[in-house]
């Protein structure tokens, strides 16, 4: 397991990493799909502030995206904006009824073996046992999320783990930010 954390002891390396892993990752087929609730909720809570989809989608890097799919449930707004923006992109916004866990999953295995690199972003350990499916079928699995409401053991299982900080947030400059007090890591 490689795990990139912004950190002074290993930025260095992390930094030589990833320009290897640049170089030789153009070539894959890559699949997000996006737990919205759970990475949107994480950095409002931790940083508070909005998920900066922008810049996430900037450090993929030249890889081939072949899929984008955001889940949230019906019951939260989506607003015309982030629609277009969304879509734009070229991506896929699916909204359940309830939770997006099962919708989520149930994409991700349909597309496993179309795809080199399952990103996830997010995480919720509900989705533990599709990480070991998708290593299982030979796909490469990076989680990418805010440490500090990631589960230990979902960092560990994924091929990946890239720890999204305070530069992944758009800050509303109207709002104070909250005090984050804890996490379930679930």
């Amino acid at each position: 397991m490689k795990i990139f954390n912004i950190q002074s002891s290993i930025e260095n390396r992390q930094s030589f990493k990833r320009r290897v892993m640049a170089k030789y990752l153009v070539s894959q087929k890559v699949g997000i799909f996006v737990d919205a609730e759970n990475i949107e909720l994480s950095g409002y809570n931790i940083y508070g502030g909005r998920t900066d989809y922008n810049k996430i989608l900037k450090a993929i890097g030249e890889r081939e995206v072949t899929r984008i799919i955001y889940y949230k449930p019906q019951y939260k707004e989506i607003s015309d904006d982030f629609k277009k923006f969304w879509n734009g992109l070229g991506g896929e916004i699916k909204q359940p009824l309830k939770n997006a866990d099962s919708l989520l999953i149930m994409d991700a295995v349909t597309l496993a073996d179309k795809l080199d690199v399952v990103i996830m972003v997010g995480g919720d350990k509900d989705y533990l046992p599709l990480l070991w499916y998708l290593k299982s079928r030979g796909c490469k699995t990076e989680l990418w999320g805010y440490p500090e409401t990631v589960s230990e053991i979902m960092k560990e299982t994924a091929d990946l783990f890239l720890a999204l900080d305070e530069s992944y947030i758009i800050k509303d400059k109207s709002k104070v930010r909250p005090l984050y007090k804890g996490n379930p890591k679930d």
